[in-house]
């Protein structure tokens, strides 16, 4: 910069010390500068309006407006803003760097240690940087009027930017680990100050403890300030014979300290207890914040204020993050608790939106409704024990429950020895009746496997009966306000618990109604095409055997239903042929040709108690043929 530039440049000195203000005067008038002064902030800003000098040098100890307050009237003042601010510290000890680079200054440099050679030229850089901006107008401030209307709209600027700060960092603060919080405090708040030990103490559901050290102390100072610290909170929490030190929640970060006095270890010099009011506590939870120094930095009420306002800052976030990992964990503990009953996706939406779950009204939905029950219990648990029935029970509904939740399923309710079983709600997929399917094949596979030698069986074979329905119950939450069940009722439910009797009466394991086939058969068809949801299941390796046409108790209409088979090699080609073309004549009433047709296939399979069933009823079918026959039976009894 030449000379001839240099003369035209004006500087404002804003300091208090007139006797600073006129050796850095004389410096400046040196340089080439024309110079202005004002040994207060309203003064300074007056300046600023009229004079519109090109770089302002303000001192920290600026009275009535200090050097950082200057600072940002001119950056958020639209005529003022190009005007390059440089911040000169006073006290070479205290570390500036946070408060200077937060409030828009253009640069700051050491009034007390640095020569004059240097300030000059952190200004001229300073005005350099700042020579692009377009040059703003000369106002006069003469009346309190103006000079108010500034200042209002000044910081009308720095408040909606304040605001706009603390919206991205409410948002952003929430995804934080408590770990990465406290990292990120310590990291802030040693620019702000240059400290060794930290604690922050809550007490809320449960003690919390969090301590940042640095490498300049031992063990043993470490070990001191914790006492200390925890002495301090105990006589803030008034808790007779003192908190649960032992139990409580600790987390310790340890980081590099930035000044190395070339010792190994130092002793902490300088202590503080924050918040400095009494009796402080953040939405009434108790808490202290305690600050070590191996420096004698925290006898400066001013640092002590800002340390304070900013622990009083982070301390609610850590607050709130702590109340969000006791959440979490909470939802974790419930998750586990209800993962035995409940498919995750589920679990995870009842925690997230509770009128999901239990407070809507009853709507109608596709369910398939699945009702498993475990045949001959009745005599079985009058030969054991109450106990071994109970752990034996509970065996065998926790490996049931994990087949119907792998599969999509929800358990609606255990029923003694039977569980009800619903798949669609709460949670639905494309093919709820497959799913169902698969789970009973699942499930008669695994109770044909399951260890029964220390029950006395009294001579029964263990063995379980499910029968399924595919309809449109409703579902809902059902009960008083002190306790509600989701279930789901309605005829569908009822039939779904009829065709599990009926297992009993034709000798299958598996009975499903033609609803919960026809879904079965779309899925057949979509794996063919090459067009199964990647989302929904496949039908796994069965035999579909079309049983009878029954109207059950209670109903009038004819329900074609059909036995589901793990093993597709279980009868003969020659007998599945027989038994269909029996029962197709049985259903036009040509009841003495069925009758030949389930003896041709009684004859291959004699055990077959379906066959034997429909062989009896045709015997007497033929002798009186009821009227208006239309190939169901009704049957009498559930």
């Amino acid at each position: 910069m030449s000379d001839s530039e240099a003369e035209k440049k004006k500087i404002l000195l804003a300091m208090y010390s007139k006797a600073q203000a006129a050796f850095l005067k004389k410096s400046f008038e040196e340089e080439g500068f024309s110079v202005v002064t004002a040994n207060d902030g309203i003064r300074a800003v007056q300046l600023a309006s009229a004079v519109h000098p090109d770089c302002a040098l303000v001192s920290t100890d600026l009275p009535v407006i200090d050097a950082y307050a200057f600072s940002r009237i001119l950056k958020n003042t639209d005529y003022l803003r190009d005007i390059a601010v440089v911040i000169g510290t006073a006290d070479d000890g205290e570390n500036f760097s946070f408060w200077t680079n937060n409030c828009k200054s253009d640069a700051s440099c050491p009034l007390s240690s640095a020569g004059s050679g240097t300030i000059v030229n952190t200004v001229r850089q300073a005005i350099e940087r700042n020579s692009g901006i377009k040059k703003g107008e000369r106002k006069g401030l003469s009346s309190s009027v103006s000079f108010i209307k500034l200042l209002g709209d000044a910081y009308d600027k720095e408040l909606y930017g304040l605001y706009v700060t603390r919206e991205a960092y409410k948002i952003e603060s929430q995804r934080y680990e408590l770990k990465t919080l406290i990292q990120t405090m310590g990291k802030t708040m040693r620019s702000v100050l240059d400290f060794d030990a930290f604690s922050l103490i809550l007490k809320g559901e449960r003690l919390v403890e969090i301590y940042m050290f640095s490498d300049q102390l031992d063990d043993v100072e470490i070990a001191d300030f914790k006492q200390i610290a925890r002495a301090d909170f105990d006589a803030k929490s008034d808790v007779v014979g003192g908190n649960d030190w032992q139990n409580s929640w600790k987390l310790q970060d340890h980081f590099k300290a930035v000044r190395n006095n070339g010792r190994k270890t130092s002793k902490i010099r300088s202590y503080e207890k924050f918040p400095l009011e009494e009796e402080k506590t953040i939405d009434e939870i108790p808490y202290t914040a305690h600050l070590g120094i191996c420096r004698d930095l925290l006898s400066n009420n001013r640092t002590r204020e800002r340390v304070g306002e900013f622990i009083s800052i982070y301390t609610p976030l850590i607050k709130k993050t702590i109340e969000f990992k006791q959440i979490e964990e909470a939802e974790r503990r419930v998750e586990k608790a209800f993962s035995r009953f409940l498919p995750l996706s589920v679990i995870k939406g009842i925690i997230k939106d509770e009128s999901s779950f239990g407070e809507s009204a009853g709507e109608k939905r596709q369910v398939a409704i699945l009702m498993a029950d475990i045949r001959n219990f009745t005599a079985i648990s009058e030969k054991n024990s109450p106990e071994n029935v109970v752990d034996f029970l509970n065996m065998f509904f926790a490996k049931m429950g994990k087949i119907i939740i792998a599969h999509g399923g929800t358990i609606d309710k255990f029923m003694g020895d039977a569980v009800m079983a619903l798949f669609g709600a709460p949670e639905s997929y494309i093919y709820n009746g497959n799913r169902a399917a698969n789970a009973a094949l699942e499930m008669s596979r695994v109770a044909r496997e399951i260890d029964t030698s220390l029950l006395n069986m009294g001579g029964h074979e263990f063995r379980i009966g499910i029968g399924i329905n595919y309809g449109t119950p409703i579902v809902g939450a059902l009960g008083s306000e002190e306790k509600k069940e989701y279930t789901v009722i309605g005829d569908d439910v009822n039939l779904a618990s009829r065709v599990e009797s009926l297992t009993k009466r034709y000798g299958a394991e598996i009975l499903i109604t033609e609803s919960v086939k026809k879904d079965i058969d779309a899925v057949q068809e979509a794996e063919k095409e090459k067009e199964l949801p990647a989302t929904e299941e496949g039908s796994l390796p069965h035999l579909i055997r079309h049983i009878d046409n029954v109207k059950v108790k209670g109903k009038t209409h004819a329900v074609r239903i059909y036995a589901l088979s793990t093993d597709d090699k279980e009868y003969s080609d020659s007998f599945l042929e027989n038994y269909r073309k029996g029962l197709n004549q049985y259903e036009i009433g040509n009841f003495k040709t069925a009758e030949e047709y389930f003896l041709l296939a009684n004859g291959e399979t004699p055990g077959d108690k379906a066959t034997q069933e429909l062989l009896d009823r045709c015997k007497k079918l033929f002798e009186e043929k009821p009227k208006d026959w239309d190939g169901a039976i009704a049957l009498t009894t559930k």
